[in-house]
């Protein structure tokens, strides 16, 4: 049976079914997964936002010792990367920022 063709109640009804005859210590991983997923969709960009915030502290950190000119030159140089590499995908166009 392809459980992508099946009408939501009879998904329901399948799901039921299988998590019903789980043994006990399997039930309860059911549960926690259950609880994820609720949790998840209740804040579904926290634990996203949680990530890119301690990749930020770590990167702040390793840059710490540098110049202020030196951030900003380490800055445009990777902006000018970025943007060299999507003109030449062609996703961005030269002459697009005022400077060009």
């Amino acid at each position: 049976m392809d459980t992508l063709s099946l009408a939501p109640q009879d998904l329901v009804r399948k799901a039921v079914v299988e998590v019903a005859q789980l043994p006990e210590n399997e039930l309860l991983v059911v549960l926690e997964m259950v609880d994820a997923l609720k949790r998840q969709r209740a804040h579904p960009n926290r634990e996203l936002a949680s990530k890119i915030v301690a990749q930020a502290r770590k990167r702040a950190e390793s840059t710490r010792h540098l110049s202020r000119e030196e951030l900003m030159k380490q800055f445009s140089d990777t902006f000018e990367a970025i943007r060299a590499d999507a003109i030449a995908k062609n996703t961005a166009i030269e002459g697009e920022l005022e400077s060009d």
